[in-house]
């Protein structure tokens, strides 16, 4: 009997991961002239661009969000784990604590279901992880196999952490490198095998709930997760709005070692252009190369948390990231002007 091969989830789709969402610009225009009635309670809209929805219950803040994509992996298991581990991020941010979670499925019929139940496994090991209860899904039919999970947490008012009311002079720290975007183009170009880039993907399967520990203890400003829209533009998206900018130091970010080689060799997702599109009259680069600015762009699926905080809370949260064995990399600080500017 002939042995059939292993399935290629990532042939089954057009982009990987968080690198097949909308691009900003089309998203803007697709949402103009949408705002919902303010009700009482209700203090997020689709104008804050908060990272999860919330409403306040008291002394208690209720939140919810909802992440699904494409597969950025072949392998069934660990795709439900990246699918689950990047929609619980959203809650993390905001420095909330999981409570429920709700599958999302697209499959196709000619694929094997034993395939949906690895996927499944995998997003319900890193949703048990969290401590959230699964409570149930939603399933239909579709050309590309799709996966993810709405979810709602929970935290008290006075720990809740938005992506708006970073200040000038605030540290930037990043708690994951960059690049998986361009590390996933290559897995799926056949250009690199998940064995080569072991510590990239067990990254992406790393809940932010350290990060979120450590900056809750500390204090932050503000703070989100790093996705889809890259480093560049979640930072836009968190300055940008009150007037602000940032500096940030090119050699201070961390990036993957094999994502720094494919993208200089012109391995990267069509995302990423999209994002330097958006984002590229607002960025000053004078000294870095084109090549290094890439990872800056690059869709992020499963990243670390962004967190602005005050220069006297730097160490403090350093020094908490690394006893819970985040990384901890300072890349630059807030600035009081627009624009973002990137020195070697």
């Amino acid at each position: 009997m002939t042995e059939q091969a292993p399935v290629r989830l990532t042939s089954y789709c057009q982009a990987a991961g968080c690198a097949a969402k909308f691009a900003p610009a089309d998203l803007e225009l697709a949402l103009a002239g949408m705002s919902p009635e303010d009700g009482a309670g209700f203090a997020s809209s689709m104008e804050s661009r908060d990272d999860a929805g919330w409403i306040e219950l008291g002394d208690l803040i209720l939140l919810q969000s909802v992440d699904f994509f494409t597969p950025v992996v072949d392998d069934p298991y660990r795709f439900g784990q990246i699918a689950a581990t990047n929609a619980l991020s959203d809650i993390y941010a905001m420095g909330g604590e999981p409570l429920t979670a709700m599958n999302l499925v697209c499959f196709p019929r000619e694929l094997d279901l034993g395939i949906l139940r690895e996927i499944l496994a995998g997003g319900g090991a890193k949703i048990a992880e969290s401590g959230a209860r699964l409570c149930g899904g939603h399933s239909v039919r579709d050309s590309e196999p799709k996966y993810g999970v709405s979810v709602s947490g929970h935290v008290d008012r006075r720990l809740l952490v938005r992506n708006r009311g970073a200040r000038p002079g605030d540290a930037l720290v990043l708690t994951k490198p960059l690049g998986v975007g361009i590390i996933t183009t290559a897995l799926k170009r056949h250009l690199a095998a998940e064995d080569e880039v072991e510590d990239a993907l067990d990254a992406m399967t790393r809940l932010n709930r350290g990060a979120r520990d450590a900056m809750q203890e500390v204090g932050a400003s503000a703070a989100t997760d790093v996705t889809g829209y890259g480093l560049l533009g979640h930072l836009f998206e968190m300055l940008g709005p009150d007037g602000l900018g940032a500096e940030l130091r090119r050699k201070a970010v961390p990036v993957w070692d094999r994502a720094a080689m494919l993208g200089a060799d012109g391995c990267y997702p069509g995302g990423l252009e999209t994002n330097r599109s958006y984002l590229e009259e607002r960025v000053s680069a004078d000294g870095v190369s084109d090549h290094e600015l890439l990872p800056l762009y690059d869709p992020q699926t499963s990243g670390g948390l962004l967190i602005a905080v005050d220069p006297g809370r730097v160490e403090p949260l350093k020094a908490q990231l690394t006893e819970r064995g985040e990384a901890a990399a300072v890349i630059g600080e807030v600035t009081g002007g627009p624009g973002l500017l990137i020195v070697p």
